[in-house]
């Protein structure tokens, strides 16, 4: 039952990301408002770690599955994308270069906000 209320609630703000994006003025993707407002329920402590624990669990545990459905369209189009390999490479490369030091600088802000938090 737990993981039903968690479950529903990540639903939820999903729901509220999609409606907000259907009214705003421009194109935003309401998967990434929804991802936004969980992060800012967490952040200001409204929804707790442990509110959300066994549903993140179960999701990161099979996460593997989502994968399954575009791996196979990959394979169904592997002609059309033989034709165009060398833009795939070099977008592919250029992304992980920029994810990572944007992953890397992400890290290096929270550890000092930790840090920040544990002198206090």
């Amino acid at each position: 039952m737990r993981i039903l209320l968690q479950l529903s609630l990540l639903f939820a703000l999903t729901l509220i990301g999609e409606a907000i994006s259907a009214v705003l003025p421009f194109t935003f993707p309401g998967t990434l408002i929804a991802m936004f407002l969980l992060l800012l329920l967490l952040g200001t402590g409204v929804i707790k770690e442990h509110h959300l624990e066994g549903t993140a669990d179960f999701l990161l545990r099979y996460m593997a599955m989502f994968f399954v459905p575009p791996s196979v369209e990959i394979i169904e189009n592997l002609e059309l994308l033989r034709s165009s390999w060398l833009p795939l490479v070099f977008i592919s490369a250029v992304s992980l270069v920029t994810t990572f030091f944007i992953t890397a600088k992400a890290v290096e802000i929270t550890d000092r906000i930790i840090k920040r938090r544990n002198a206090e």
